[in-house]
């Protein structure tokens, strides 16, 4: 009777969050792509129970909809907001059990993840979504331990839904476009391919380190058996100058293997999908001033051969932001052989008399190798304000700006959200 009684105390001590969000897009682009002006609103309800002899439960739904306002035309509407056939849509986002026992924490079912290459990284309404069974130690001073197998994927980074969970494999995104029968690369009319189609379907053997005391060190390692397998490395050493004055410099490195089946195909084409990314950064913050000022580089490696698979499961580390690439002409990625840099800013408008404020700014220039991706590198200009109105209602207005002899990266964006969290 008293675990019964126990169970009734943990449903008595369930607590519901979420948040409310709404969005507006606008896409001025060059012909002949369409402009774009997109409305969405929508978020997330959750219920979570009380622990119950080490047991918790948690379900979470997602919506989102965009009040009958969308363009008949698809074109002119963002392709991030809704499905991917720009369609609205919900989903029961999280749903899952969590044993915690000391410093262990074992997490099955629908959940959240956030790491360096798999990410929920929420940049629309939905964030991405991931089936698991993730288990985290913390037993070591200032250390994280993880180890994770992640069989399926919803959300606005999957390639053949973002509504529906499916296999890691096949909502991996690559550079390389085909023809229907996987017999000839298309990189102007072709689909990015499905991977599932050569692996079948596959999850993804994560596993992470990370401790942060003074300084941050962080590796994981992801695996998807005959598709990928991916090792991600960064540091961060901060350095006071004064008590008003830090310094910071960091550095990153990943490396992206392709293995078994699709390794095969791939080698069967002449292609290759084995690459490397480099990254160091800079920054100095001055706590009186609220300014801090960053630097930052990123080099892919690869050749004219080698097809990519940047952010294919929502992780986007790279210090350098970069817009979607697009493969075409004879190229099967953009990124090989690329470089660029960053200058940027952010500012606490606090010290300017506007408490709970923040703007932020930079200059990034994308050069890409001519060779492989001829007259297309990309300047880039950003501006981020965010407000926090309230402590449940914040605010956030983002414009970027993007130069490039070719048309695909040539467009300004306008992007205003408010999210209430409760």
């Amino acid at each position: 009777m008293l675990y019964g009684n126990e169970l009734v105390d943990a449903l008595k001590q369930s607590s519901v969050s979420g948040y409310g969000k709404t969005m507006f897009v606008y896409d001025d682009r060059i012909l002949p792509k369409r402009d774009q002006s997109t409305f969405g609103i929508g978020g997330k309800l959750a219920v979570e129970s009380g622990a119950w002899d080490g047991f918790k439960a948690k379900a979470a739904y997602y919506i989102t909809s965009d009040l009958g306002l969308r363009h008949a035309n698809l074109k002119k509407t963002d392709a991030y907001m809704f499905d991917v056939d720009k369609t609205p849509y919900s989903v029961l986002g999280e749903a899952s059990i969590e044993y915690k026992e000391g410093s262990s924490t074992l997490l099955f079912g629908r959940q959240e993840i956030d790491s360096p290459i798999i990410s929920t990284y929420d940049y629309r309404i939905i964030p991405n979504l991931f089936e698991a069974y993730t288990f985290t130690n913390k037993a070591l001073p200032h250390t994280a331990i993880t180890l994770s197998f992640i069989s399926k994927m919803s959300g606005l980074d999957g390639l053949v839904s973002f509504k529906h969970f499916r296999s890691m494999s096949q909502q991996t995104y690559t550079s390389l476009a085909m023809s229907s029968d996987l017999q000839m690369i298309d990189s102007n009319d072709g689909d990015t391919i499905d991977i599932s189609r050569i692996s079948g379907d596959q999850g993804v053997i994560m596993s992470g380190i990370v401790y942060e005391n003074s300084i941050k060190i962080q590796g994981w390692n992801y695996y998807c058996r005959d598709v990928l397998d991916e090792f991600y490395l960064d540091m961060a050493f901060p350095y006071e100058l004064s008590p008003t004055l830090i310094s910071r410099f960091e550095v990153q490195g990943y490396g992206v293997r392709d293995i078994g089946q699709f390794k095969d195909f791939l080698h069967h084409l002449g292609r290759n999908g084995s690459y490397e990314l480099f990254g160091t950064k800079v920054s100095l913050e001055s706590k009186e001033v609220g300014l801090t000022i960053a630097l930052a580089y990123n080099y892919f490696t690869g050749d004219k051969n080698t097809v990519t698979a940047f952010g294919n499961w929502g992780g986007y580390p790279e210090y350098v932001a970069i817009p979607y690439m697009f493969a075409q002409d004879t190229s099967v990625s953009a990124l090989a052989k690329s470089q660029m840099g960053k200058l940027s800013f952010k500012y606490n408008l606090a010290k300017a008399g506007l408490p709970n404020q923040t703007l932020i700014g930079g200059y990034s220039i994308i050069d890409l190798d001519e060779r492989i991706m001829p007259n297309s590198d990309i300047d880039i200009i950003n501006f981020v304000y965010k407000a926090k109105i309230s402590d449940p209602l914040g605010v956030k207005i983002q414009y970027e700006w993007r130069d490039s002899p070719n048309y695909r990266y040539a467009d300004d964006m306008l992007t205003l959200s408010a999210t209430y969290a409760f």
